[in-house]
């Protein structure tokens, strides 16, 4: 196989990454050089590539492999490719419930969990859109961001064990109300001493 791959060769490279055909994809890229192809590989009409269809069908290896083949640097570029609708291999990881590679794709190669296709969906978004609570528990506590809601505030409609109260406010609040009640019953009693003894 040339170092110039056609689209037909692009393709078949890509449905192997959605297949997880490890061993096919690992004969291909002993003959040519993944940093000089990898990031080029893309559907025509998609633009998605085979790390988006690894990720998105859950092929754990398949994706550590890929990512394997490039340095660093150029690994974090194709985990932020978009597809032509914006999304990255997030975003379909996230949207699958794929946590494995969640994990993998934020913990090791920065993936941006806040990055928005063209519907103004971040990953976080799409996991908890599409009931994926392991990867959206995951976010949650990876990010330390709060549950939002369909019209963009956060959802109060939240357990106890989700909501973290700043220490001190709570209890400031009630003292300072109670403090208020003790001294409107004490002037209170004082007038109603006064009115007794007739001063």
């Amino acid at each position: 196989m040339s170092q110039e791959l056609t689209q037909e060769e692009y393709d078949i490279i890509i449905e192997d990454a959605r297949y997880g055909d490890l061993e096919t994809l690992q004969e291909i890229f002993s003959e040519i050089d993944a940093n000089a192809v990898l990031l080029k590989i893309r559907e025509s009409e998609t633009l998605n590539t085979p790390l988006h269809m690894a990720s998105a069908n859950g092929h754990l290896e398949v994706v550590k492999y890929l990512l394997s083949l490039l340095p660093s640097d150029k690994a974090k570029e194709l985990v932020s490719v978009e597809n032509f609708e914006g999304n990255t291999t997030l975003h379909w990881a996230s949207l699958n419930g794929h946590l494995p590679i969640v994990e993998l794709l934020c913990d090791e190669y920065e993936a941006d969990a806040f990055k928005k296709n063209k519907f103004g969906h971040d990953a976080i978004y799409e996991a908890e859109n599409n009931g994926k609570e392991e990867v959206e528990t995951y976010f949650l506590k990876r990010f330390d961001v709060e549950p939002v809601g369909e019209d963009g505030q956060v959802d109060i409609k939240v357990s106890n064990a989700e909501v973290e109260v700043k220490q001190g406010e709570e209890i400031d609040q009630i003292t300072q109300e109670q403090v208020n009640k003790l001294e409107s019953n004490e002037e209170f009693l004082q007038e109603r001493a006064k009115q007794n003894l007739g001063v």
